[in-house]
C-alpha cells in the first residue's frame, strides 16, 4: 500500500513542463497524446530509479522499513531523550506511526508541494 503515490511527485514536475496553471487541479486530458508519453516515461524512469535504492522497503517483511524505523528510534533516543522514554513509558512503538512516513516517504503527511521541494533537496 502507498507504492503507487511514490509517482506523483514526479508526474507534477514533468506536468508542470506543460502546464501553466496549477498542475493540481489541471484536467490531463487537454494534453496531446504525445505530451502524456513523455510525462509517462519521464516519470516511469524516475520512479524506477528511486525504487532502486528503496526496494527492500515493498519486499516480504519490508526490511527496509524496518531498518529505517529502527534508526530513527535510535536517533530519538539519543537526540530526545525525553521523547524517547515517553514512548516507551507509555508503550508506543515506533513502528506504529513512523511506518507510514517510510513507506510513503512522507508523501501522505505533507502537502504535495511541500513534498516536492523535501524530495528535490534530497536527491540534489
Amino acid at each position: 500500500q502507498g507504492i503507487n503515490d511514490l509517482v506523483t511527485p514526479f508526474f507534477v514536475v514533468f506536468l508542470s513542463e506543460y502546464v501553466e496553471e496549477d498542475v493540481e487541479n489541471f484536467d490531463v486530458t487537454n494534453l496531446s497524446q504525445d505530451m502524456l508519453r513523455s510525462i509517462e516515461a519521464d516519470s516511469f524512469w524516475c520512479m524506477s530509479k528511486l525504487l532502486d535504492g528503496i526496494q527492500d522497503n515493498y519486499t516480504f517483511a519490508q526490511p527496509g522499513i524496518q531498518k529505517k524505523v529502527k534508526a530513527l528510534e535510535e536517533l530519538v533516543s539519543r537526540i530526545d531523550e525525553q521523547v524517547h522514554n515517553h514512548f516507551r513509558r507509555y508503550e508506543v512503538e515506533y513502528l506504529q506511526f513512523a511506518f507510514r512516513w517510510m513507506n510513503n516517504l512522507l508523501m501522505r503527511e505533507l502537502p504535495l508541494r511541500c513534498t516536492i521541494r523535501l524530495w528535490d533537496t534530497y536527491q540534489s
